[in-house]
């Protein structure tokens, strides 16, 4: 969920609350969290403005990886890594994620429109549709699969993963990431165990995180976020996490924060002071600016110091409240609409600067009122006025009678009419103003009494259900605010008796959803015999899908915070559309469109299988893997139990989510069944784990005689037990005629040897009548001199260049690593200024290591492992002397991070230094130094060091020789 503005606002207000994070100065952290879906954003889009950009799923997938690698070993969480991503939202978030999805699909339609009317040539390639990026697209259930084959690849491959459990919630587990994580912190704060003092790190972008951290009341929790720069053009953000600046956000400082922000009340309240209540107070105050689930209030906006009045004016309720607001996420209805009456003076200060414009106005135009309607009210308030002052005006002759007999000549009748008449006349002007925002706004003929008694029935019901669904949970995933504006504050009234109720429904499947958010432009996202739904004129649902729809700022001012004005879904009117398509779905697309439980991974040393690759053509398969363990018994034995006796078991306590593995496990066993076998399996109680025959190896028994053993697939596979057929004889005849070792090797048979140090020699089979009763037979092998590699191979890290990481050349060198990752690459400067450019003339002065869009690496330089690149001690000495040369280029690179081009009159700015030549010598020297000779190389190869290639060579020529002599 985003509160826009609401990051900036609390980092302007509290400068200390973020860190940047630095090597060697990150706190100790437990568990590590991360709020997958912008992550996933940032590496499938990473810059919707360039219409040429395209990328292919393996990219994107592998960049995921890197980053979660990067995240993994910046914070090193020692006990939990939980990855959350997005899966079915509430009802209440629908709303939001359909109108920005609306939105987003327009705006890349209108961007391609102007770049073709400009004569632009777009890729061939179909451009990557973000809106795919929503729980049940077939990206997304790809994704999924990735990311589990990658927990699985890190925990079996990385030390580092080793005694960390690791969590997968992913888009098939209902509820928004981040809520996912904090329902499973509240889940680990009520097991005995629990630890106090565990320390948490949140990673996610959106602004809202602070006040779920909070809501924790976690003492150790912190928040990690990418830089935000604000004010100026906005910025691309950087695609490689080490080229990232980080900041961690320490929520308990925001806590003392806090606490110094309302202190002024701790001597001015009857009852005790609690942070905490304070913090939970804080948190409802930050849902009135307005969130994913409701509308901001009328003219309450954080840029026009929203929040600064909200806490003034809770400060000055709160001593006359009697208590706290927020009970740990229930509201106190009687204290709320207090504090929200005190509140509602703004909305009158706000009209009172209005309404003085429009007084103005009048005396411009001569018209007492500006509309028909507002002059109808005010005359009827003005008739109602002068009826109900005829009762009061004998005493109030006979009052200043009394004046004047005393000598006092005053005119207050006359001075208390009028000043009666402006109020009246505000208070008409006032409620008109209000009446014609709902007119406009909402649509409605009729502002009645029971309008505004629903809205601000509705208004408080959104509250109550936010503050729930931060504190405990979903209370209801049906529910949403029905309207696109709020109430003004002045007409939430009479709240105090209102019986707040919601009903717990159940979330959609992902396919409801998909057909619930997405426009039509998108529909290809959605199975086929849904997609007529969204375009057909016969759709009884198609008025949701308008190809056009209107936006309003509502006072707000950048056109992504506007008003999305499409209307609701109706949850009947779409089930019951979707029902009779339902049927059409392939089995594939019946698998995608379920609901699963949070996976949980941890390393095991005794279990070893083959994982096998969800795209094998781009990511290995995982030849011993260490995740899971299913088998009780040892790998390659059998053993029949029959009658009473049963199998070793181990008895454990079965929790929902084991029960739910385990019905997951069943469903996808029964569709395999039916799918691949055309067998219905029906109801299952009972699943056999085994090992499947692979073939028969012989053996010598002590006798001599020559048997064959079975031999076994070390994958242990489910199989349900009515599946299982026993007791089947099997024979064949080619076999049946080996009895002993005679038989199998006859003299004279040619043989190869399979075993070593000659695996692949042939031989012949010698007469063998002396031996073969002690198993052996005699076989004359013809051995051809092979070179001798094992020395080599065992002692290549002697010859192999060392490569390390960037972080440690920046150690070493005292620089950062955005440096180091800077100069190994391009780096581009300009003549002149930024401010005065000289020409389009752009100079490289980057040492051209690596290269990132070719995919291409410098051997003996430089090294890309698995997405991160590494550095030889080579490059640390160029660096050096790069350094040594001109470290005010350095000193200014650092300093001006965010900038793609720099300007040699910036970085040399005195008038003696002449930034030209000095580009020209530094060009001059990159090119006479021998590195810009070097050939680079596909970092998709496999490419040995020179040292190791002339030791191979060497010991080939040995072995030609020796072949030479021996048959000559």
């Amino acid at each position: 969920m985003g509160v826009p503005k609401f990051y900036r606002w609390v980092s302007e207000r509290y400068p200390c609350l973020s860190q940047v994070l630095k090597e060697h100065q990150i706190p100790e952290f437990d568990n590590l969290y991360l709020d997958m879906n912008g992550i996933i954003h940032q590496c499938s889009h990473p810059n919707d403005d360039d219409v040429h950009f395209r990328i292919s799923d393996d990219k994107i997938f592998a960049d995921i990886f890197h980053y979660l690698e990067v995240l993994f070993r910046i914070i090193k969480p020692r006990k939990v890594f939980f990855m959350a991503v997005d899966g079915v939202a509430p009802r209440a978030k629908m709303n939001q994620q359909r109108g920005r999805r609306f939105r987003s699909a327009r705006e890349a339609e209108d961007k391609i429109k102007k770049a073709l009317e400009k004569g632009d040539i777009l890729p061939t390639e179909a451009r990557f549709d973000s809106n795919c990026i929503t729980p049940g697209t077939d990206f997304m259930a790809r994704l999924h699969e990735h990311l589990k084959y990658f927990v699985n690849m890190k925990i079996s491959t990385d030390k580092s993963w080793h005694g960390v459990t690791v969590y997968l919630s992913g888009h098939e587990t209902p509820g928004e990431g981040e809520h996912k994580i904090m329902e499973f912190i509240r889940s680990e704060k009520t097991k005995p165990d629990y630890d106090p003092n565990t320390r948490h790190c949140l990673y996610g972008l959106d602004a809202d995180l602070i006040m779920l951290g909070l809501t924790s009341h976690e003492s150790h929790f912190s928040l990690l976020r990418e830089e935000v720069r604000f004010g100026g053009k906005k910025s691309q953000r950087a695609c490689a996490p080490e080229e990232t600046t980080f900041h961690l956000l320490h929520l308990s400082l925001m806590r003392e924060y806090i606490d110094y922000e309302f202190s002024p009340v701790k001597d001015k309240i009857s009852f005790q002071y609690d942070i905490e209540r304070i913090i939970d107070d804080w948190i409802l105050m930050g849902f009135l600016v307005g969130n994913d689930f409701i509308p901001h209030l009328p003219h309450l906006h954080i840029n026009h110091d929203a929040l600064p009045l909200l806490y003034k004016t809770y400060m000055a309720i709160l001593p006359e409240l009697g208590g706290y607001i927020n009970e740990s996420g229930h509201l106190n209805l009687q204290r709320f609409e207090r504090y929200l009456t005190k509140l509602s003076d703004f909305d009158r200060e706000h009209f009172s600067e209005v309404f003085v414009d429009l007084k103005w106005f009048e005396s411009k135009v001569g018209n007492k009122y500006l509309n028909e309607a507002a002059g109808i009210a005010a005359e009827e308030a003005r008739s109602h006025k002068q009826k109900k002052q005829k009762v009061q005006e004998n005493s109030m002759c006979l009052a200043a009678l009394e004046k004047t007999e005393n000598g006092i000549m005053t005119s207050s009748k006359n001075a208390l009419e009028d000043e009666q008449e402006d109020e009246d006349l505000f208070e008409t002007e006032f409620r008109q103003y209000k009446r014609t925002y709902y007119m406009t706004k909402m649509g409605v003929e009729v502002v009645s009494d029971d309008f505004l008694a629903d809205q601000a029935e509705c208004y408080v019901q959104a509250i109550q259900w936010i503050l729930h669904y931060y504190y405990h949970g979903v209370q209801s995933w049906s529910w949403y605010y029905p309207y696109h504006y709020a109430p003004y504050l002045s007409d939430i009234r009479n709240i105090s008796k209102l019986k707040i109720q919601f009903e717990l429904g159940k979330p959609f499947m992902p396919f409801e959803q998909l057909l619930a958010v997405l426009p039509a432009a998108s529909k290809d996202l959605l199975p086929k015999c849904y997609q007529h739904l969204m375009t057909s004129e016969d759709s009884p649902i198609i008025e949701y899908y308008p190809p056009d729809f209107k936006t309003d700022l509502n006072g707000k001012q950048q056109e992504w915070e506007a008003v999305v004005l499409i209307p609701f879904i109706d949850e009947k009117r779409l089930l019951q559309a979707m029902e009779s398509c339902n049927k059409c779905l392939s089995e594939d697309e019946k698998r995608r469109n379920t609901h699963s439980e949070c996976l949980m991974y941890w390393y095991d040393k005794e279990t070893e299988f083959k994982y096998l690759s969800p795209w094998p053509e781009k990511f290995p398969a995982i030849q011993r893997c260490h995740t899971r363990f299913y088998l009780e018994e040892p790998h390659g034995t059998q053993k029949l139990y029959l009658g009473n006796t049963v199998p070793p078991t181990k008895v454990a306590y079965v929790g929902e989510k084991e029960q739910n593995i385990w019905l997951k496990e069943v469903q996808g066993i029964s569709e395999h069944y039916q799918k691949r076998k055309g067998i219905i399996i029906n109801e299952t109680s009972v699943v056999v784990y085994a090992q499947l025959l692979t073939g028969r190896r012989y053996q010598l028994n002590p006798n001599g005689e020559v048997y064959l053993e079975k031999q076994w697939s070390k994958q242990v596979l489910p199989f349900v037990y009515q599946t299982i057929v026993k007791d089947i004889s099997a024979f064949d005849s080619r076999f049946s005629n080996i009895k002993t070792l005679d038989d199998l090797f006859p003299p004279g048979s040619t043989v190869f040897m399979l075993g070593t140090p000659y695996y692949g020699c042939t031989g012949e089979v010698q007469d063998s009548c002396d031996v073969i009763t002690e198993g052996r037979i005699r076989v004359v092998f013809n051995i051809p001199c092979e070179p001798q590699l094992d020395s080599l191979i065992q002692n290549q890290h002697k010859y192999s260049v060392k490569y390390n990481p960037g972080y440690v050349l920046a150690s070493r060198l005292g620089v950062s690593g955005y440096l180091v990752s800077r100069f190994t690459g391009s780096i581009f400067i300009g003549r002149g200024s930024r401010r005065s450019p000289h020409g389009d003339h752009k100079a490289n002065v980057g040492l051209n290591l690596k290269f990132n869009k070719k995919n291409e690496e410098v051997p003996g330089y430089t090294k890309k492992v698995r997405n991160e690149w590494m550095y030889s001690s080579a490059v640390e000495q160029l660096l050096a002397e790069y350094l040594e040369r001109v470290p005010e280029l350095f000193s200014y690179i650092a300093k001006n991070s965010q900038e793609d081009i720099f300007y040699e009159d910036d970085i040399w700015p005195g008038e003696d230094e002449n930034g030209a030549e000095r580009v020209q010598e530094i060009v001059a020297w990159l090119k006479a130094h021998p590195v810009s000779a070097l050939s680079r190389s596909s970092c998709d190869l496999q490419i040995l060091d020179a040292a190791i290639v002339e030791k191979i060579e060497e010991e080939l020529e040995k072995c030609k020789v020796l072949n030479f002599y021996r048959f000559d």
